[in-house]
């Protein structure tokens, strides 16, 4: 997402940036992190807060990475955090992407 928002949520959770442009959290705040919700055409998709870190070797990455689109940006790119908890089919022919909740 657009690097002025990115850095904001981060912050407002306790996230690090490190020098790679990831960002790290205090694993032991990962099960009270807020759920975070996209409003797309209308409709809202929650990801609950403890899914939006990735845990590895011991480290806990925040899974948003900074990234400022040329226009006609700005632009989210919703990556595997998303998709974990909504199934989602692209449509190139019809030039639309749909989603459902995963089970």
């Amino acid at each position: 997402g657009p690097s002025i928002d990115v850095k904001a949520i981060a912050a407002s959770i306790g996230a690090k940036a490190g020098i790679t442009g990831q960002y790290t959290i205090d694993c032991d705040k990962v099960e009270n992190l807020p759920d975070m919700t996209w409003t797309i055409d209308g409709k809202d998709y929650t990801v609950p807060g403890p899914k939006l870190v990735i845990q590895t070797a011991g480290m806990c990455l925040f899974a948003m990475m900074a990234m400022d689109m040329p226009k006609p940006g700005p632009a989210w790119i919703l990556g595997d955090v998303f998709m974990r908890e909504y199934y989602t089919v692209f449509d190139y022919e019809n030039e639309k992407i749909g989603f459902a909740k995963a089970i």
